[in-house]
């Protein structure tokens, strides 16, 4: 059988879980990353466009502040757009990818205020694209995403095992290279298939690396499961 090992937060992992192991597959959790809330001012502005890039900052967000209700909300993914409409407010765009470009895209030739709920870690690329549109663009940190740290032998142990690693954010590849030297860690990665959830995943394990993993269809844990299960036969 099939063993993968999941990197993603312990909460996210669970869920993740269920769907790899209904397709046949072996779950190794292995989570790199956590999240934790952060303080943030209560805006009283009226903002024209509002762009959640992930389903934790819906909820850190909308937990907290509610929306005027005449916001265009644009929802990174699937996943993005239902914890949206779980608070009960529609969703305006449904991009697959939190790419500069592409939201540049939704949004050219049109004008007013941005507000963008994030990771403390978000990248910069957005703000600058929306703001060379002539945008007014307000990125409000609202949670922080931090690596979790093992001791080596158990860090070892249950990368080893598996045939492949999953890494669904930028934030996953550096905590894994914190906890392994960055070529020992590319050794071991070079024997196993390596899966990014999309291309800026991907970006930063190159960058860290010089590896380039294999990518889904599209930026979600479905479409990887159907991605492995198309490498099955090679992977066995």
């Amino acid at each position: 059988m099939i063993k993968v090992v999941l990197t993603r937060s312990e909460e996210d992992l669970q869920k993740d879980r269920e769907l790899f192991e209904r397709e046949g597959f072996v779950v190794i959790p292995l989570p790199l990353i956590k999240t934790e809330p952060l303080e943030f001012e209560l805006l009283e502005d009226d903002f024209d466009f509002v762009v959640f890039p992930s389903a934790k900052a819906v909820n850190y967000f909308l937990s907290r502040r509610k929306l005027k209700g005449n916001e265009k909300v644009i929802a990174v993914g699937e996943a993005t757009k239902k914890a949206v409409e779980s608070y009960n407010y529609s969703v305006y765009q449904v991009p697959e990818n939190y790419y500069a470009e592409e939201i540049k895209l939704l949004l050219k030739g049109q004008k007013g205020k941005v507000l963008i709920p994030r990771s403390q870690e978000g990248r910069e690329d957005l703000i600058k694209d929306l703001e060379s549109l002539g945008f007014y663009v307000k990125a409000l940190n609202v949670y922080t995403t931090k690596g979790v740290s093992y001791q080596r032998d158990e860090f070892l142990t249950k990368v080893s095992e598996g045939d492949v690693v999953v890494f669904a954010s930028p934030s996953a590849v550096r905590s894994f290279f914190a906890n392994l030297p960055k070529p020992e860690g590319a050794a071991i990665l070079k024997e196993k298939k390596v899966v990014c959830i999309g291309k800026t995943t991907n970006q930063e394990l190159l960058s860290i690396c010089g590896l380039s993993g294999l990518l889904p269809e599209k930026p979600s844990f479905e479409s990887i499961v159907k991605l492995l299960k198309s490498l099955a036969q090679s992977l066995q």
